[in-house]
């Protein structure tokens, strides 16, 4: 996909070329066209391309109702980077990634910390794969979920992405991360809602658990009796493989199914 070696434009160089705004938007109004995570990743490619950078990860852990989170990780660089990173550790311990669980404004790579003993041998990994300098774009969930996103985008350059000169390029790097969590967002409910077999009175359940109703209000709301109330979450926690209806509310929030509910 992409070559660590030839020559390009820096992205500030990239950004004042002609029509650079109007070319990268319309690579990054191509990601809702994707239906599953291969085709996404080749979407992510050319929108990094026509963006300038160098290389891009875009990754996002998701919250399993009490089971360890399950993670989706793209790299739209050099193929070898991705097995160069899993043999140093999980994308998930990299600090990029404590940088998107910490914050939720954008940064560049001068604001992430070296706090773990791997951390610098993480960063310079990542230099030699298209991150010389980077600036990541965290995207939180929703209100008091887990599910973490984040997109980091590459240069080979130094410093690529600080000052005024490279506003547009955050303003774009923060459109294309929008894109990605509405993407994975639709992706996951669908895909949460065909594999237990959710309706949508089970769906309603799920979001009066998770805004705190009791058993007997949601009864009343319901118009069905306790035992029937109880009767369906356990149904329910079962379709979902979790241990009772919170962990099984929480994990269809993080999976977006409770945003319109």
């Amino acid at each position: 996909m992409f070559s660590t070696s030839t020559p390009r434009l820096t992205i500030r160089e990239r950004s004042r070329t002609a029509n650079y705004p109007t070319q990268a938007l319309d690579a990054i109004a191509q990601i809702p066209k994707a239906t599953e995570p291969p085709e996404l990743l080749v979407k992510l490619v050319e929108a990094t391309t026509a963006i300038g950078a160098s290389a891009s990860l875009y990754t996002a852990a998701i919250p399993e109702g009490g089971l360890d989170p399950s993670c989706l990780t793209l790299f739209a660089c050099h193929p070898d980077y991705a097995h160069a990173q899993d043999s140093l550790g999980p994308i998930l311990a990299h600090p990029w990634f404590r940088f998107a669980r910490t914050h939720t404004l954008p940064g560049t790579d001068r604001q992430v910390r070296v706090e773990e003993s791997t951390d610098q041998e993480a960063i310079d990994l990542a230099r030699k794969y298209g991150f010389r300098s980077c600036f990541i774009v965290p995207t939180p969930a929703g209100f008091n979920l887990d599910r973490i996103e984040m997109l980091c985008l590459g240069s080979n350059a130094a410093d690529d992405f600080d000052g005024a000169e490279a506003r547009i390029v955050r303003t774009l790097a923060r459109s294309l991360a929008a894109e990605l969590h509405d993407w994975l967002t639709s992706y996951l409910q669908e895909r949460l809602r065909t594999a237990a077999n959710l309706k949508e009175e089970d769906v309603d359940l799920l979001a009066m658990e998770w805004r705190g109703l009791c058993t007997k209000e949601i009864a009343i709301r319901t118009g069905q009796s306790i035992a029937s109330v109880n009767s369906r979450f356990q149904r329910i926690n079962t379709r979902l493989h979790c241990a009772g209806r919170k962990a099984s509310a929480t994990r269809a929030a993080a999976y977006g199914l409770l945003e319109s509910s």
